[in-house]
């Protein structure tokens, strides 16, 4: 009887911890109840252009604003509403490369392509990686990540991989540059304007550090590959009782695939291949040169997919009908950035987010130079928890850490090198980063499995950025 009652309790004890609805949902909870623990407070905060910059030592007690459960339920509906440009990026941008693939098109074509390049796969993976995260150290894909993180998911089975390699592949490749930006003016062009430094002063450093971080995650990335190459089971993918033809390369229906050395691009998907690739690169460029957002990312991708339907042979109704279809995998991924945008709306209508932000920072003025430098790195990291936006952050954070690096003695550059570390390197281990939630449910991965597997790697990033940090103040780097 205790054998046969053993899977029961397996069942049980697997389904104890939640998955990320339920896990955000818990975590709106639990800003709602801080609402009524953590005194409200504000900073003075005065506009500059676009800015709004708090004004440094303006810290002051207000009369709280409790959150209760209806006002919480409304913070979600409102969070919904904010990523609503997002939400609809994600609809629109999966429409098309799903509209794509109806015809096989995209899976072939990276079939035949890692069928030549057999062998090569880790070469493949370092022109991918080195060339997102060298052009997103600008910010320049800052808003395509979520829109190609499909395409990498059907090179990753061309290869042989998993849904999860090809999340790594895409979104690991971006954040990379993004996280050590050296040339990015949304947040640190912003960081240094507060800062009253030179804009892009510094650079060579940050490139070195970029660069750095940009070979540690492609090296992540290969041993994650070869792991599961070896052990199937190893995949972040796998679920007990999958057979490896589930998860892994391009079969999803059965074992009787066909034998992907025989695939051949016909004429038809070839033109559609090239149609689709041309307008990737043309929607790119014009986001670098126009500075797009997601409106126009998402109105661009919404052309494209109607335009791949008529190119695969679809009919007016059927290519309605398929874009509706392909728009349904991404739901879980809407739902999830949705959500995890309600946290900080419910703090900050709270009126407790400048009180945990000032609690934060006021060890700082205790410390010395070099270990203030260094803490100035974990600070920013647990603050971009409560403020996910990087140009948001940089404008409530600056202008406090920067009369406090005056005071201890660390460099404002220092400062403004702490604060984008922190910001950059802890945005791959928060639930409350919608984009990264939005990517891993597309990728068919839930956060507490994600989290397990890469806080080994964001540790090891967060000290020795930390280190680094540390080791720029005793040399006294100004970086004019």
């Amino acid at each position: 009887m205790a054998k046969e009652n053993a899977p029961v309790m397996k069942e049980k004890k697997k389904n104890r911890f939640p998955d990320v609805y339920a896990l955000l949902f818990i975590l709106c909870i639990a800003a709602m109840v801080l609402t009524w623990i953590i005194p409200a407070g504000a900073f003075d905060r005065v506009a500059e252009g676009s800015i709004n910059r708090v004004v440094a030592g303006s810290f002051h007690y207000i009369d709280g604003v409790p959150q209760n459960p209806w006002d919480m339920l409304q913070c979600i509906y409102q969070g919904f509403i904010n990523s609503s440009s997002t939400i609809f990026m994600i609809f629109f941008c999966g429409a098309a490369i799903g509209m794509l693939e109806e015809s096989k098109s995209l899976s072939t074509a990276f079939t035949v392509m890692a069928n030549k390049l057999r062998g090569k796969e880790a070469i493949s993976m370092a022109v991918i990686m080195f060339g997102l995260g060298l052009g997103n150290s600008a910010g320049v894909f800052g808003n395509l990540g979520i829109a190609i993180v499909p395409i990498g998911i059907y090179l990753a089975r061309a290869m042989n991989g998993d849904d999860f390699l090809g999340f790594l592949i895409i979104y690991f490749g971006l954040m990379s540059g993004f996280s050590i930006g050296f040339a990015n003016p949304g947040i640190l062009g912003v960081a240094q304007t507060i800062a009253e430094i030179p804009i892009f002063s510094g650079t060579l450093p940050r490139l070195i550090c970029c660069v750095a971080n940009i070979t540690f995650l492609y090296i992540v990335t290969v041993f994650y590959y070869k792991r599961i190459q070896k052990d199937p089971t190893c995949s972040l993918n796998y679920e007990p009782g999958m057979q490896p033809y589930q998860y892994i390369g391009n079969a999803r229906s059965g074992g009787n695939a066909e034998d992907p050395s025989k695939l051949k691009l016909n004429k038809r998907q070839a033109i559609v291949v090239v149609f689709f690739l041309v307008a990737v690169v043309a929607c790119v460029s014009l986001t670098i040169i126009n500075s797009w957002g997601t409106k126009q990312i998402s109105a661009w991708f919404l052309g494209t997919a109607v335009i791949v339907g008529i190119l695969s042979g679809f009919g007016m109704n059927d290519i309605a009908k398929k874009f509706i279809k392909n728009c349904a995998p991404m739901v879980s991924a809407s739902f999830v950035v949705g959500i995890a945008s309600s946290v900080a709306l419910i703090l900050s209508n709270g009126q407790v987010m400048d009180t945990i932000v000032n609690a934060l920072s006021a060890p700082l003025a205790q410390m010395g130079a070099v270990a203030g430098a260094g803490f100035m790195v974990v600070i920013n990291a647990l603050i971009n928890i409560l403020i996910p936006s990087g140009s948001g952050q940089a404008a409530v954070v600056m202008p406090l850490m920067t009369p406090i690096a005056d005071l201890v003695g660390i460099t404002r550059q220092v400062a403004v090198q702490a604060f984008q570390f922190g910001d950059g390197l802890s945005n791959l281990a928060t639930p409350l980063n919608g984009p990264l939630m939005g990517c891993l449910a597309i990728a068919g991965v839930s956060f507490p499995k994600y989290f397990k597997w890469a806080i080994k790697f964001i540790l090891i990033e967060i000290a020795v950025a930390t280190i680094v940090t540390m080791g720029l103040q005793a040399a006294g780097w100004v970086g004019y």
